[in-house]
């Protein structure tokens, strides 16, 4: 059994995620406004929080910042795919990402994961990253890298040997809704290329970038 916050505006769907999870044996608290949710955080020793990426981001962002701090995993609810991976980039401690929309189980199961607080360790030859810890290391050695850095090459590493547009690293990496100015990808790029080694990162011509074992 597992205390969890369920950061939800819309109430008729934050009752129904209460009712399911609170019939597989959870104890829930709905709150509709980041204020509301920060009062409960601030009472509680530990909690799971869904939170629905559609609240108002400039107050989630400085509630995610004290859930960071507690070392507290978090469920994102969203219903645009592209935006998984920034949601998972961004958040510097467990997470992760439930896209809409889900049933019951889906939902069961995705807290189940985060309560098991079990890691997520994407490899690619001699390059790992661990995603609970926010750590990537080369060669057994780790690497000391930006927070755009880390999202960009999580971006990479999701999708191994696949080549990836400059629009889909924008997407992913630094949660552009909109196609915007792709050079600023071509700059991480390079910075990236200097830590891990230039092999590792395929320039696709006219295309983009294609991670690969060096």
């Amino acid at each position: 059994m597992a205390e969890i916050l369920i950061m939800e505006p819309e109430l008729r769907l934050g009752m129904k995620m209460n009712d399911v999870l609170t019939r597989a044996g959870h104890h829930c608290t709905l709150a509709q406004t980041v204020p509301d949710g920060l009062a409960k955080v601030e009472a509680s020793q530990k909690l799971i929080t869904i939170l629905n990426a559609r609240l108002p981001w400039k107050e989630s962002f400085s509630f995610l910042r004290t859930l960071e701090q507690k070392e507290w995993p978090v469920l994102f609810i969203t219903g645009d795919a592209a935006n998984s991976e920034h949601l998972r980039a961004m958040y510097q401690s467990t997470c992760e990402v439930l896209l809409c929309p889900f049933d019951g189980r889906t939902l069961v199961s995705a807290v189940a994961a985060l309560a098991q607080d079990r890691g997520r360790m994407l490899t690619l030859g001699t390059l790992q990253m661990d995603t609970v810890n926010r750590q990537v290391t080369k060669d057994g050695e780790e690497l000391n890298l930006t927070a755009q850095e880390y999202a960009l090459l999580h971006a990479l590493m999701q999708s191994p040997d696949a080549a990836l547009t400059r629009e889909q690293l924008l997407r992913t990496a630094w949660g552009y809704q909109t196609v915007g100015e792709t050079r600023t990808v071509d700059v991480h790029i390079q910075r990236l290329r200097r830590k891990i080694g230039s092999a590792c990162i395929e320039t696709v011509y006219k295309l983009g970038y294609r991670l690969k074992p060096a």
